[in-house]
């Protein structure tokens, strides 16, 4: 019985989220591969109903997934945590917009710390890479960033905040900050300036803040507005290391965004 009422389930979302629209058991029996009674799919509505995976919407109508059976949904299908997946930039803007998904993407900064200069005792000068920057003379800082030398700016980032180093904290975020971010979709996320509550959330995201505050995975309502889903994975962008925020509706089809943005 247990398999059989997942399998409803399963195919009542995926209706749903192509639809918009009540399913009703009519429907659903047309379009399943098993045969089963319209009688027996409306037993199964109301024991989902029960279950709180179910919803009718009006009396005449027919049935429609919860936020938490989407929510459920959605964590057994958005397996990435072991993949990382290679991204076609162009894709990735058009199916946004097509699936009204909001997308961020930023490529990670690997910048390496290859020399720290003393400038008369009045100024430090770290030197990245490609980049640097200067700090005020201090003694305790030269010697603590030159045992820094040959590591990446996030480890170093990591490492200062640990020890409260806030002015070095504060000149890396300026650097990282460069880092290209591109990203569409962003009238899906217009919703959050409308709530004070979510006003900071709205510039963490455009400003890629939101890569640094939270750790790859899926999130809900604890983190984003009850109804959404966020998800923070790291991609492949051009063969160069990236981070991916997306959000948007529960009910939006994130099986066809995913597909569409594969490169």
């Amino acid at each position: 019985m247990n398999r059989k009422k997942d399998l409803l389930l399963d195919k009542i979302i995926q209706k749903y989220i192509h639809s918009q629209e009540p399913i009703g058991s009519e429907a659903l029996k047309m379009s399943l591969s098993i045969k089963i009674s319209s009688a027996t799919i409306r037993n199964y509505f109301k024991i989902l109903s029960e279950e709180g995976v179910l919803m009718q919407p009006h009396i005449s109508s027919g049935r429609i997934p919860t936020h938490l059976a989407l929510k459920n949904y959605w964590r057994s299908k958005l397996n990435f945590k072991d993949a990382c997946l290679e991204i076609d930039i162009s894709k990735f803007k058009k199916a946004c917009e097509e699936n009204g998904i909001f997308g961020i993407i930023k490529e990670n900064s690997f910048e390496i710390l290859q020399e720290v200069t003393n400038h008369n005792n009045k100024f430090l000068i770290l030197s990245f890479e490609t980049d640097q920057i200067v700090l005020p003379f201090n003694h305790s800082i030269e010697r603590f960033t030159k045992e820094l030398i040959g590591l990446e700016i996030q480890d170093i980032k990591k490492i200062a905040q640990q020890v409260c180093a806030l002015s070095l904290v504060k000149k890396l975020d300026q650097m990282v900050e460069n880092s290209q971010l591109s990203y569409s979709g962003i009238q899906f996320i217009g919703f959050l300036l409308q709530h004070s509550e979510f006003q900071k959330l709205f510039f963490e995201i455009i400003s890629g803040k939101i890569f640094d505050k939270l750790n790859k995975g899926i999130y809900f309502e604890n983190t984003i507005p009850k109804g959404n889903i966020a998800i923070i994975q790291d991609i492949k962008l051009e063969k160069k290391d990236a981070k991916m925020f997306c959000m948007g509706a529960l009910d939006r089809d994130y099986t066809s965004f995913y597909e569409e943005i594969a490169s």
